[in-house]
């Protein structure tokens, strides 16, 4: 075995129960990651039972390194009148590795991410279905969802200052990717109806046609919990195929604080995945990105956040020292699945 596409599958075990219902759209599956959040989970799973349409199929991918999860929804679903296919998958940690998982084992055309903390409402699923049925082109790969509680609010101080700076660009629109690797936020944007062209996707709530992921798999350089996963695979996925973003998807993003890293972490990871984007894709700002870094870091120091901040600085050394490099495998199916009854 001397090329990628020889490696010998993963096997992942796993359960299955429920079956199609009702309003059931048997052409689109939803992959959820979940790591240490066994409740929140549950919750999202059961207010997926209530929605008038939902895929035929749901997969929740767990890393966490305990069974208080598989425990709690082993018990939970048998007992639960389930309008679709729910398959649990124990996997290695990791939100774009879980993603992967969750992509080979569904096989829906249409397959839609949530975070375990984002909850669709009544009509979600079927709108973004509708975005891809009337692409008669098959142009349209992916369709973002709209976080309307998080659209049409004010700017965090932080913001209005990188903004008066010019760290950011002051009049972009949200959505739209710029050369410091970052885009305006969706906070600024106002619902709408009907779809608009985006370059980038929320990591909390969208789509993928099921052609463009046997083309492009969510990167392994975000190992872990992840932040800029979205935006690069959002950038990935623009080179062949045109991104939409639907103002009628509806979710609610309810941000659960459970499973994310120490602050000195999360500064490290922030700075050197933003690098990653911006070096991947832009390569031009340079001096506008630096300051931006150098942004960042004041603005921890000034408001106590000393952990990030020196999670900041890390990273930028590193980033000077030793940039980060990952080259992406080609797309193929990594795993396979034995699956028992719950």
């Amino acid at each position: 075995m001397n090329t990628v596409t020889d490696k010998p599958l993963t096997m992942l075990r796993g359960w299955r129960t429920g079956s199609y219902g009702a309003g059931a759209l048997t052409d689109c599956n939803l992959v959820i990651p979940t790591y240490r959040r066994p409740h929140t989970v549950k919750k999202l799973l059961a207010h997926l039972v209530s929605l008038p349409d939902r895929p035929a199929e749901v997969v929740v991918v767990d890393g966490s390194p305990d069974d208080a999860t598989q425990e709690l929804l082993s018990r939970w679903a048998p007992g639960t009148a389930l309008p679709f296919v729910l398959l649990y998958v124990r996997s290695p940690a990791g939100l774009t590795r879980q993603r992967n998982v969750g992509i080979d084992a569904s096989a829906g055309e249409f397959v839609f991410f949530l975070d375990d903390d984002c909850f669709p409402q009544p009509g979600y699923f079927r709108a973004i279905r509708q975005v891809f049925i009337r692409d008669l082109a098959g142009k349209v790969g992916a369709v973002a969802g709209s976080l309307v509680n998080e659209m049409n609010k004010p700017l965090s101080l932080r913001w209005r200052a990188r903004l008066a700076l010019w760290l950011a660009p002051r009049h972009g629109e949200p959505g739209r990717f710029y050369p410091t690797a970052t885009s305006v936020p969706r906070a600024l944007a106002t619902p709408f109806t009907g779809t608009r062209v985006t370059d980038t996707l929320p990591g909390a709530a969208f789509a993928v046609r099921r052609n463009a992921l046997q083309q492009q798999r969510f990167s392994l350089f975000f190992d872990g919990y992840s932040q800029g996963e979205d935006l690069e695979m959002s950038l990935r996925l623009r080179r062949d195929w045109q991104l939409l973003w639907c103002g009628d998807a509806h979710a609610i993003h309810d941000q659960e604080p459970a499973g994310r890293p120490a602050g000195g972490a999360k500064g490290r990871m922030e700075i050197r995945n933003r690098y990653f984007i911006w070096e991947r894709y832009s390569r031009t700002s340079r001096a506008r990105l630096w300051a931006d870094f150098a942004f960042i870091f004041g603005c921890d120091l000034l408001s106590g956040c000393g952990a990030h901040a020196l999670g900041v600085a890390r990273g930028a050394l590193e980033c000077l020292g030793n940039p980060p490099r990952y080259t992406e495998p080609p797309a193929r199916r990594e795993y396979q699945f034995e699956w028992r009854q719950p």
